[in-house]
């Protein structure tokens, strides 16, 4: 049973060993944290498959200045893409991906915290090509039906499920 296991996950496996591209790349829409994104697209398919893990913080001021808060989020999970143009230098794509997405909340004032988190669902799409011999970049948008809630004792928040994704990275 166990020889058979082994000889099915080498089936599945070796179409991405011997993969068309691979892609690991960092974002650079969120400055205040980590977003970094690995894929693979076997080949001759039009499929890409990937994972992005993300983590960021938002800092909440008054109109003084004075800091009353900060929101962390962090998302992780995988991703499919299914590109238009897989043979071209760039392709448009639509994807989904589900994502572990916690959202932690603290209030500076009062030193309360709130959490939520939730696995959801991001349905999406963008635009991702070929910079030189080896760099790639990507554009995408992912949406979510899935919100979140936090609460301190001053400040609440609730996010719907968006996600940006602005990358670079190396193709190989």
């Amino acid at each position: 049973m166990k020889a058979a296991c082994m000889a099915v996950a080498l089936a599945i496996a070796a179409p991405l060993v011997q993969a068309a591209e691979w892609r690991v790349g960092a974002g650079v829409f969120m400055l205040s944290g980590i977003d970094l994104h690995a894929s693979v697209r076997p080949e001759n398919s039009r499929w890409q498959f990937g994972v992005r893990a993300l983590r960021y913080t938002e800092e909440w001021q008054t109109g003084t200045g004075t800091l009353i808060g900060e929101t962390t989020t962090t998302k992780i999970g995988p991703q499919v893409n299914y590109l238009f143009s897989p043979e071209s230098r760039g392709s448009w794509y639509l994807g989904v991906s589900v994502m572990k997405w916690i959202q932690e909340e603290g209030s500076s004032r009062t030193g309360t915290k709130g959490k939520d988190q939730t696995t959801a669902p991001f349905f999406g799409g963008g635009y991702s090509g070929r910079l030189g011999k080896a760099g790639y970049y990507n554009l995408g948008m992912f949406f979510s039906p899935a919100t979140l809630s936090t609460q301190t004792a001053d400040t609440a928040e609730e996010t719907t499920g968006a996600d940006v994704q602005v990358q670079l990275g190396f193709a190989f």
